[in-house]
């Protein structure tokens, strides 16, 4: 009757070992399908810098009058092109024309007076030679002839001010471009830019066909730029559009952007598309690195531990922990120098045995 006992004892024991390792293995085999994975493979993968940034033209003027007076020709529109000297604005021309016709007499009539003192001291220069006037009444003649001459060359000058301030009421475009602001309107009096005054900005011209976009990069990133650079844009107001461009001014100095030392840059880039204009946003990749066909793994299975960089590879229903030696990124995929095989399985979360270690 004991052995008996003893025999089912025995046989309950046994089945509760193996239900125990049967538990384990489903345990073990659970615990490694919950685990997200990826797959070691082959890829072309580059390092860029990244930016975002807002799009400028690289030749812009704000138009402005030198002289003050009342608009009464609007000859373009915000959104029109113009050539180098066309005419933007026309303003009232009456008051300086005034004075032009003044300025003029006044040079006429300074040319009389000059031809008459001219004479004048021709004459007493001959009667002084004879003696028959003194030394004081030539010397007079000669001063007054040399006073005419001087007043018809203020004269002469102010004409010529009068006639430039006349020209300068026709007010043309300095270069070629696309009105991309106009602050007036028909009839407005506007004031001219001058020493003491800032002046009324009558417009904004700029060349829409050669752009730029400013960019704020951050001091480890920029020792990786330099001039001549290609970059790529792309516009989040324009789905798909990608226009290729160049690294064209690093600043030599940080500036401190909300307590961010960071260093403007530069991204020059010609416009095809309409769509692409001033003040619209744009990120900038510039390829700072690259390597073709390396193994790689998503960002997220790799591990710190100890200032060594770990992979969790799949054997079986377990995880192995393995050094790796780690490439260059591009932001999603890293690359897998050492340690890794094309094809293996990695974990995207730390397996169950291995946390604590560093978490």
């Amino acid at each position: 009757m004991k052995r008996f006992i003893f025999s089912l004892i025995f046989l309950a024991l046994i089945s509760a070992g193996y239900l125990f390792y049967k538990q384990d293995k489903v345990s073990q085999q659970s615990e490694v399908s919950s685990i997200r994975t990826d797959v070691a493979t082959q890829r072309d993968l580059t390092l860029a810098v990244s930016a975002t940034g807002e799009v400028m033209p690289l030749l812009s003027s704000i138009v402005k009058s030198e002289v003050s007076g009342r608009i009464t020709k609007l000859a373009v529109e915000e959104g029109d092109s113009v050539q180098k000297g066309d005419l933007l604005v026309q303003l009232d021309r009456t008051s300086i024309e005034t004075k032009v016709r003044e300025a003029e007499r006044n040079v006429e009539a300074d040319k009389l007076r000059l031809e008459k003192s001219e004479r004048n001291f021709h004459r007493l220069s001959e009667l002084h030679r004879k003696d028959f006037i003194g030394e004081q009444e030539f010397l007079d003649a000669k001063t007054d002839f040399e006073l005419a001459k001087l007043n018809l060359e203020i004269a002469g000058a102010r004409l010529e001010e009068v006639q430039e301030d006349l020209s300068k009421t026709s007010i043309v475009a300095p270069h070629s471009g696309m009105v991309t602001r106009q602050d007036i309107v028909d009839g407005q009096v506007i004031s001219g830019a001058t020493s003491v005054s800032n002046g009324t900005e009558l417009l904004t011209l700029s060349k829409m066909e050669e752009l730029f976009m400013e960019a704020q990069i951050n001091e480890v990133d920029v020792g990786l730029l330099s001039l001549g650079q290609t970059a790529e844009l792309s516009f989040d107001s324009i789905a798909g559009s990608r226009v290729p461009g160049t690294v064209g001014r690093i600043a030599v100095s940080a500036r401190n952007e909300n307590n961010i030392r960071v260093f403007p840059i530069e991204v020059l880039f010609e416009a095809d598309d309409a769509r692409v204009r001033p003040g619209i946003s744009a990120t900038v990749q510039v390829p700072v690195a690259s390597a073709t066909q390396a193994i790689s793994v998503l960002l997220s299975a790799v591990y710190l531990d100890g200032g060594k960089q770990y992979v969790y590879v799949q054997k079986g229903n377990a995880w192995e922990q393995r050094e790796v030696e780690l490439g260059l990124n591009d932001l999603q995929f890293i690359e897998i120098k050492s340690g890794l095989s094309v094809g293996e399985v990695v974990a995207l979360s730390r397996p169950l045995e291995y946390r604590g270690l560093d978490d």
